[in-house]
């Protein structure tokens, strides 16, 4: 196996300076992998050998090989070792969902472009959905979310906002990371609870345009809804994911 030089790593810390850094680790293992310094069949570098080469933490290294390995460009076995057994990832983003963390992340991970926001008086149906009585007042936001590396729509998502965050439709306005950074930052929230459902769907031909899809193609209906540690209903999101773009992973172990 032909290890990296430090010249390499260099050069693409500098092409993506904004991503964390076991993304920044990741993509770098990803580029070594096309290119054919890591071939399908050898493995890489152990967790302590990466921490040593990139200078980073050993939890930093975990990550980064998952980022890989949701990418399916690698397989984990425990004494095993990481092996490649793919020269490109999988055209879906791949989201795990074994943690309130996992979900969370989602958000830290790709980019979100705010395209409007209104306040909605909800009628019996959004009342059931978003548990509350008939009436009541939500901030109604629809967003695009994309990957950052290239701007590949992931999904579209009609986000609704409990409006009892005091100035919050102002936050909305100057939002430039994540919803859920910005309640922790500004309102001291903390996401206690998330629950989701999923379901299979059809792509509309309004959506179907704003995510360079055919209109009626199959997608992914995601809905999660967040709660505060005092059980309220914070943050509901409505998400439509492109079929073939992106898929859910799932690790379930005994405690």
């Amino acid at each position: 196996m032909n290890s990296p030089s430090r010249m390499d790593w260099d050069s693409s810390r500098e092409a993506a300076p904004d991503l964390p850094r076991y993304l920044q680790v990741a993509k770098d293992l990803t580029d070594k992998i096309a290119a054919g310094k890591f071939p399908v069949g050898t493995h890489l570098l152990t967790e302590m050998e990466l921490c040593q080469f990139y200078n980073i933490s050993r939890y930093t290294a975990r990550e980064a090989l998952r980022q890989l390995r949701d990418a399916g460009l690698v397989s984990r076995r425990r004494k095993s070792g990481t092996k490649v057994i793919a020269l490109a990832p999988a055209t879906a983003y791949s989201q795990p969902i074994g943690s309130i963390s996992n979900l969370l992340q989602y958000g830290e991970d790709t980019k979100l472009r705010l395209r409007s926001q209104r306040r909605v008086v909800c009628n019996a149906s959004l009342a059931k959905a978003l548990e509350c009585e008939i009436g009541r007042e939500w901030l109604a936001l629809e967003t695009l979310r994309t990957r950052p590396e290239d701007g590949c729509p992931i999904c579209m998502t009609t986000i609704y906002l409990n409006v009892e965050l005091p100035g919050i439709d102002k936050r909305i306005a100057t939002l430039s990371g994540p919803v859920s950074a910005m309640l922790r930052d500004f309102y001291g929230l903390r996401i206690a609870r998330i629950e989701q459902s999923i379901q299979a769907t059809l792509v509309s031909a309004r959506y179907a345009k704003l995510l360079r899809v055919e209109a009626r193609g199959p997608a992914l209906r995601a809905i999660r809804k967040y709660y505060d540690e005092s059980d309220r209903l914070i943050e509901y999101a409505d998400a439509t994911h492109p079929g073939d773009r992106f898929t859910y992973v799932m690790r379930l172990q005994h405690n």
